[in-house]
């Protein structure tokens, strides 16, 4: 695509689409542009089955203030799972059956340590703003009723800290969500056989709202100048961590890595 084709190309981001792009501008192409569905692993499966758990959960806590019982949450749970899995593609080492046991110790884990302290007054909340001009949106997983940002995440190890990812992504939306106090934390749960809870409070500093404010138009306007070049340098860049590597090999050339 040529320079300046369309103005209103990147005119509303969410921090997805500017970590995607500042990993691999390629990637941004076919997945927002192109609007080509990535097929999503069994392990990426199961974080989608396993968040839409938690999110109903806490959907009905809002009004009653009590968490589901943990029997009904498995039963819910063993749906999304097989839904999620049956339009995945799973990897050689990936196994049905195995995810399903993670997914149910996952849930044990969570709704016994994390949820009963949780007190949400928003769940899913789709939020809208603008961060130096750019508009941008995104959805809150979970506003606390002290104006906290709680984010879930399932993992393959336990986080070392909050990565420059998650740290854009709550940044953003501690700046666009109101009530938001600029207090988050993020709740990893490892998709191991030892299932562990990690929870890291991130306060959003001064200068990660300057960083928001710098990154959100200069990613607008590279999308803008229609330039997608593939990162085949990055450890990202790999037939393991993107869904979009035979496209990217027809589109550019070359061979991505397994």
């Amino acid at each position: 695509m040529s320079a300046g084709v369309a103005a209103g190309l990147g005119e509303v981001l969410s921090p997805s689409q500017v970590n995607t792009f500042l990993n691999c501008p390629a990637k941004w192409y076919f997945r927002y542009l192109v609007g080509l569905r990535e097929p999503a692993t069994g392990s990426l499966a199961l974080g989608t089955a396993f968040h839409a758990t938690v999110a109903a959960n806490f959907r009905q806590k809002v009004s009653t203030h009590r968490d589901t019982p943990i029997d009904e949450l498995r039963v819910l749970l063993g749906d999304e799972v097989v839904m999620a899995i049956a339009d995945a593609e799973l990897r050689e080492d990936e196994d049905a059956s195995e995810l399903a046991a993670i997914g149910d110790a996952m849930l044990a884990v969570y709704m016994k340590e994390a949820a009963p302290s949780i007190s949400p007054v928003a769940v899913e909340l789709e939020v809208e703003g603008e961060i130096a001009g750019v508009k941008a949106r995104g959805f809150v997983d979970v506003l606390d009723a002290e104006g906290r940002i709680i984010d879930c995440k399932t993992a393959s190890r336990r986080p070392s800290g909050v990565s420059a990812e998650h740290a854009l992504q709550l940044t953003t939306y501690a700046m666009i969500t109101s009530g938001a106090s600029g207090v988050c934390r993020l709740d990893t749960l490892t998709k191991t056989k030892t299932v562990q809870l990690i929870q890291q409070s991130h306060e959003v500093r001064q200068e990660e709202r300057t960083l928001a404010e710098h990154l959100f138009p200069m990613v607008q306007d590279s999308i803008r100048d229609g330039v997608y070049l593939p990162r085949r340098n990055s450890t990202l860049c790999s037939r393991r961590y993107c869904g979009y590597w035979r496209e990217c090999e027809r589109e550019f050339g070359g061979r991505v890595n397994g």
